[in-house]
């Protein structure tokens, strides 16, 4: 991971969260495992950005994934009501994992709250073991990432149950 911010510009998908009553600690700032909890919901957001429902993957035993690794390093606060942009984009496309790039801002302004990497490996739920990544999957991504443009995923029967 990174210690110093990503221009915004590099990034293609960001969602917006309100930080909730529930989310904050006694000091009422932004108590940090909620940071993961953000980090998986910009997860299923950017996928359904894509046009397909990630966890209907899973369940379909199709594509599904164990976290390996999840980094956090905060910069700053974020406070109770605050409208916290995540940003995310797949920094690397592997053969069996992903990884992730996160970064938090609150919306409108330029300090960095928080930065996440979490590395996220293709498993196979029933047999209980990595797998290879599927190729439309890591086709999917990348190309998102090399361009800013979503693929047609009606041309990729894997995605066929799983359409956002």
């Amino acid at each position: 991971m990174k210690d110093k911010a990503m221009p915004k510009e590099e990034f293609h998908f960001h969602t917006t969260l309100r930080v909730r009553w529930a989310d904050c600690d006694a000091q009422g700032i932004v108590y940090y495992p909620v940071y993961l909890t953000w980090v998986e919901v910009a997860l299923s957001d950017y996928c359904r950005h894509l046009g397909f429902r990630l966890y209907h993957l899973a369940e379909l035993n199709l594509f599904d994934t164990v976290t390996a690794r999840a980094a956090i390093t905060y910069k700053a606060p974020a406070r109770l009501d605050d409208l916290v942009e995540v940003y995310a984009r797949a920094a690397r496309v592997g053969n069996t994992s992903i990884t992730f790039a996160y970064e938090m801002y609150r919306q409108g302004e330029a300090p960095l709250l928080a930065q996440a990497e979490v590395v996220y490996v293709s498993y196979d739920n029933k047999a209980q073991r990595p797998r290879r990544t599927p190729e439309e999957v890591r086709e999917v991504f990348s190309h998102f990432e090399a361009t800013g443009n979503r693929l047609p995923l009606e041309r990729f029967p894997l995605f066929s149950g799983a359409l956002a």
